[in-house]
């Protein structure tokens, strides 16, 4: 056989093998369940709190500032904080935004320092909307199943603890811890009680599940590299319950604080928790990446160059 024509067949083989790949790695990092539109709950988030202590390190060779972000964009519309407390005392930043608090709260951080700081925020409402607030799934897809459809219940919202890191690569996060509690209330008036999955409406990813009151029902896999932590409830009407629970970052010691990716399992991470976390997760929608074409349309190219001019 020509040695060209076996180079061209052996450069196809392995793109076709890339493809499969690619496929694998597809329906194997998806959970494999379709989503019905949400459109409301009887049970809604009616307080959500979370105290954070992280520890950075400066590693450039002049002073640098990070400072409390007030806004959390995952959820729609955005959630507003207000800080209740910080240690130390944080310092008052120079405001360059106008669409943030007015208590630009944060801290310096001298040349080589590592410093620890911890504050408690509460969530407030959007000027235009009220608390209780039920937060969705922003990617669910509408409802053309019947006659039985799956109920996910209440779902969660994800973040990445270390974007720090990419917003200002001279800051190295070193360790992050997040307690967070909410209450939930059943505003359904027209049955005995209500029954269902609530998860936790916050989480960090790639980030270890410490301590949790109630005790948790299930981890969930809705998003691979997340360890949502899941409760069985029930709720008479009228009824409101109380939950806490604690995440630590980095889940591991083998964790990356500089690539961002997940080495417990693999998957790519979104350089920015403002993405929106779901189109992140293969689906049957999002297919095999167009980019791979484009590498294997080079490869074929120049192995088509390659048998016509250096033959």
């Amino acid at each position: 056989m020509n040695i060209n024509k076996l180079s061209i067949a052996l450069i196809v083989i392995i793109l076709c093998t890339a493809i499969s790949s690619s496929w694998a790695a597809d329906s194997t990092s998806s959970d494999q369940q379709a989503w019905v539109q949400e459109q409301g709950s009887e049970v809604l988030f009616t307080y959500l709190e979370s105290t954070i202590t992280v520890t950075i390190k400066n590693n450039n060779d002049h002073v640098e500032y990070f400072k409390i972000s007030q806004v959390y964009n995952q959820t729609s519309p955005p959630i507003f904080w207000k800080v209740a407390w910080t240690d130390p005392c944080a310092l008052k930043m120079i405001k360059y935004q106008s669409d943030v608090d007015e208590n630009d709260l944060g801290w310096k951080i001298q040349p080589g320092e590592t410093k620890t700081v911890s504050f408690k925020v509460v969530a407030y409402p959007y000027p235009s909307v009220t608390i209780p607030v039920y937060i969705r799934r922003n990617a669910s897809i509408s409802n053309g199943f019947w006659p039985l459809v799956n109920e996910p219940g209440l779902t969660a919202t994800w973040f990445l603890p270390n974007e720090i890191e990419y917003l200002n690569p001279s800051l190295d996060l070193q360790s992050w811890n997040g307690h967070f509690c909410f209450w939930i209330k059943n505003y359904d008036t027209t049955y005995p009680k209500v029954s269902g999955i609530v998860r936790a409406p916050i989480v960090p990813i790639d980030s270890k599940l410490t301590y949790s009151n109630p005790q948790i029902t299930y981890i969930s896999d809705e998003l691979p590299w997340a360890n949502t932590a899941a409760w069985d409830v029930l709720l008479y009407p009228g009824q409101s319950k109380h939950y806490s629970y604690t995440y630590h970052w980095p889940e591991s010691s083998s964790s990356s604080t500089a690539s961002g990716s997940s080495s417990s399992t693999g998957y790519s991470i979104p350089t920015t928790a403002a993405a929106t976390t779901n189109a992140s997760v293969p689906t049957s929608e999002t297919g095999v990446p167009f980019g791979l074409f484009v590498v294997g349309a080079i490869i074929i190219a120049g192995g088509v160059a390659y048998a016509k001019f250096f033959r």
